[in-house]
């Protein structure tokens, strides 16, 4: 279904959140104050315009305040970030993700109000950190709690053998699904045989997952 959604701020990161909300198919409106910024992505979503997210009045005659989902990705400027996100929750209708620049930063906006706070630059460098030390590790994503899923690449050491042999139950993880070529398995049987190439999907406590990602 198509959606509506504003980008303030069309840096690195605003522009990649922009370009792929418009790639999957929704109507993406970006704001930035600098017109190079503005003019890189014109061709690549629906509207692009040079304005101050700070006033109210601007966001107001742009249409924002009848947006889905507004991302607040103003990444230098901490009192623009703070104000447009401000201005963006006096909205009625629009949910608000905003970019933290660092932890009292998230306070603020946590205080504000702020729908979903991201740390974008901190999230890659734990997810560079994993890739390092879990090469087989293809993705992962956290549930709270400390409880994580996580999809991990099946290597030589795990081809051959079977769901039963890992006694993944036993040791605090559960197996979702198991990928193989274009086929999703589910409710595998003990018996079921590990080939290389395949992509194991499981769910439980991180220490649990790193112990097992470290031996596949």
């Amino acid at each position: 279904m198509k959606r509506t959604f504003t980008v303030i701020g069309l840096g690195a990161f605003g522009s990649t959140v922009a370009r792929e909300l418009a790639r999957l198919g929704n109507d993406v409106l970006g704001i930035d104050l600098d017109p190079a910024h503005v003019n890189d992505i014109a061709d690549d979503i629906t509207q692009a315009v040079v304005a101050d997210a700070r006033n109210e009045d601007t966001l107001r005659d742009l249409g924002v305040q009848d947006c889905d989902a507004v991302v607040i990705a103003i990444g230098e400027d901490l009192e623009a970030n703070i104000l447009a996100t401000l201005t963006v929750k006096n909205m009625p209708k629009p949910e608000v993700w905003a970019k933290a620049l660092n932890h009292n930063h998230h306070r603020i906006l946590h205080k504000l109000g702020a729908d979903h706070i991201v740390h974008p630059e901190h999230e890659m460098g734990l997810r560079l950190a994993h890739a390092m030390m879990y090469p087989e590790v293809v993705d992962y994503i956290s549930l709270g709690h400390d409880l994580f899923t996580v999809e991990v690449r099946v290597s030589e050491k795990l081809a051959g053998q079977t769901v039963a042999s890992l006694n993944l139950t036993e040791r605090g993880v559960q197996l979702l699904l198991v990928k193989h070529q274009r086929e999703m398995l589910t409710a595998l049987p003990g018996d079921y045989v590990f080939r290389l190439g395949d992509q194991m999907v499981m769910a439980g406590p991180l220490d649990n997952l790193r112990s097992i990602s470290g031996n596949l």
